[in-house]
């Protein structure tokens, strides 16, 4: 009997093993029948488990355009549609939800003209407003608080980022007091339901040190507070997201650099209140798992001429750019998530990396090595770190190469696509697995197959679940073809 039991305990302590190493699911798929030449398609997952998919289908001279809005349930059943009339030049730009509402943002061809779009999310009803800006050229980020608009957008005159506050009923636009320095960025917007607040955190740089400035405005754009955390003797604070709370409580989560400003050396974390006193810094070298993307030997090498160059008050070699994603709040502290990377270039050669000098180049893509979580408790001490080897995945423009997710069972989730596959890591805190895990997308039937696929993306869509979607080709079981826009539930 005592053996049975042990039998038993043994079982039940693999069991989230045994989970964690199971094939994602796709329980369900839809089918769309848009095409790729004449149709526009973008997914807002939506806090309901619902999600939004927006159309526009133009004629071939882009003088005739439809916009569609339909939401689909959890089991991707249609729940509304709604049609929107739109000059035909109109472009989608960015969207965020503030319950009962998604708002969403449309530029034109005249960068001048935007229009915004407020939609019920229960019944599908649209309302719209149009804004002549004349500041801006570009939209970067969009938050909504109260119904007010908070806009980064690109500085017409000078190319530099600037923060802008819309009243739509009263069609009333400000630029908020901000500092815009030569080398200054915003780093993150946050719109704070809860508190009622927004929180824009810039990065300013003179070239050679860098700090960090937080300004926080209620939902008509007056400032609340407004911190900078200064550097830590040889740190410079690079890039950091905010965490929700009220000065008291807020804190930032982000990295830091040293004598070169282009490259991260490790994560620190600070109280918002504190000026940057107490800020904890955190070494890559002190991650378990921050150069597990390297071969066994090679990462051993590493650290140990690494550790040596730190015991003789040498800085370490590796040169390292982060492109962070936001903050991810969990039941006990908060996750955050970043893709290394760095730039290629191209000559008549072909293709080299940052560190080659001379000759005539230019930049031609942001290629990935590998992407790193770091999971702190509510008081900023680090918990446990993973990474997730990319192989060969690169970006034209440096956006967002992946797509992370944590639930609520404490997995983290980190995936991208990659024409007709979803490939994906599953971090059980910092378990490293070197595995290369990947699904195959799924059609109507087993027998059918996929030919060609274009434009794959991938969104988290709720709990452990993600929309795959596209466009493609598929070949059924009496080899007839159809072009579809899909969509796949995929569910780790």
């Amino acid at each position: 009997m005592a053996k049975v039991h042990c039998l038993l305990l043994c079982l039940f302590a693999l069991l989230p093993t045994c989970l964690w190493g199971q094939e994602p699911k796709q329980p369900v798929r839809l089918e769309l029948p848009y095409k790729l030449e004449e149709t526009e398609v973008e997914l807002m997952a939506l806090p309901d488990s619902s999600l939004l998919v927006y159309s526009k289908t133009s004629n071939v001279w882009g003088t005739q355009a439809t916009f569609l809005f339909e939401k689909y349930n959890a089991q991707l059943e249609r729940v509304w549609s709604k049609e929107v009339e739109l000059e035909p030049d109109s472009y989608f730009e960015r969207f965020f939800t503030e319950q009962p509402y998604t708002y969403i943002a449309f530029s034109s061809d005249d960068t001048r003209n935007y229009k915004f779009l407020k939609i019920d999310l229960a019944t599908g009803a649209i309302q719209a407003t149009a804004h002549k800006i004349e500041t801006i050229d570009l939209i970067y980020e969009y938050n909504v608080l109260q119904g007010r608009y908070f806009v980064i957008g690109r500085n017409r005159q000078d190319e530099k980022p600037v923060l802008l506050h819309i009243n739509p009923e009263k069609d009333e636009i400000k630029l908020l007091p901000t500092i815009y320095a030569e080398e200054s960025s915003f780093s993150d917007l946050l719109a704070d339901a809860e508190h009622q607040r927004v929180d824009a955190v810039l990065t300013e740089s003179n070239g050679r040190i860098s700090r960090l400035q937080v300004k926080s405005f209620d939902a008509d754009g007056e400032l609340i507070n407004n911190f900078f955390i200064l550097q830590q003797e040889d740190k410079s604070l690079l890039n950091a997201e905010a965490t929700p709370g009220d000065s008291a409580t807020k804190m930032l989560v982000g990295t830091y650099g040293t004598r070169d400003l282009r490259y991260s050396k490790g994560f620190f974390v600070t109280p918002v209140a504190s000026r940057g006193e107490e800020a904890t810094f955190y070494n890559l070298l002190q991650l378990k798992n921050s150069f597990k993307f390297m071969k066994p030997k090679r990462e051993k090498r590493f650290r140990q001429r690494e550790a040596q160059r730190l015991k003789a008050g040498k800085e370490p070699t590796f040169r390292y750019r982060f492109l962070l994603h936001d903050l991810i709040s969990t039941p006990t502290g908060y996750v955050l998530a970043a893709e290394v990377y760095y730039p290629q270039y191209r000559n008549s050669g072909g293709y080299m990396d940052a560190s080659v000098r001379g000759g005539s180049r230019w930049l031609a893509a942001y290629k990935r090595t590998h992407a790193i979580a770091a999971g702190f408790d509510r008081n900023g001490v680090l918990l446990w770190d993973n990474s997730f080897r990319l192989r060969d995945l690169s970006t034209p423009e440096l956006t967002h190469a992946i797509e992370v997710a944590y639930t609520l069972d404490g997995r983290m989730i980190m995936a991208y696509p990659e024409e007709d596959q979803i490939i994906y890591s599953v971090m059980q805190q910092d378990s490293y697995s070197d595995e290369k895990t990947f699904v195959d997308l799924k059609t109507y039937e087993e027998k059918e197959k996929i030919t060609s696929t274009e434009e794959p993306r991938l969104i988290p869509w709720y709990g452990s679940s993600f929309a795959a979607y596209g466009f493609q080709r598929v070949k059924s079981s009496g080899n007839g073809t159809r072009s579809v826009f899909y969509i796949n539930k995929i569910t780790f």
